[in-house]
């Protein structure tokens, strides 16, 4: 469980679908999810869009922006949550598709970045 799930509220998780240590959202839980981590500074990296089938899930698209970090945390999330949005606003495929979001918090990211990678 990373911190984004942490955090996020029962109304997101109970309705969510497990795959795996994944968190399978439907689209307003997914955008919901979004505007959660950037209140509490953690950035959503991508997020891949399935479709929900019998036999499991469907890849359907995944988003595909990136950006550098430079040392600016609060810049970096803002950054990354508004294409994150930008995505989800780009492919609202409601329902019978579910959303997965990956993400990083500033602990994680600024042992990297200080290590120099």
């Amino acid at each position: 469980m990373d911190n984004l799930e942490k955090i996020l509220p029962s109304e997101i998780t109970n309705l969510a679908v497990r795959s795996g240590n994944e968190l399978v959202m439907s689209l307003d839980a997914a955008k919901g999810a979004v505007r959660i981590a950037s209140q509490h500074l953690i950035a959503v990296l991508g997020i891949e869009v399935f479709r929900i089938l019998d036999s499991g899930l469907g890849v359907e698209t995944y988003s595909g922006y990136g950006f550098d970090f430079d040392g600016d945390w609060q810049k970096y999330v803002g950054l990354t949550n508004d294409a994150a949005l930008h995505f989800i606003a780009e492919n609202s495929l409601g329902e019978g598709y579910g959303y997965i979001l990956t993400s990083t918090d500033a602990d994680k990211t600024l042992v990297g970045y200080s290590n120099g990678w």
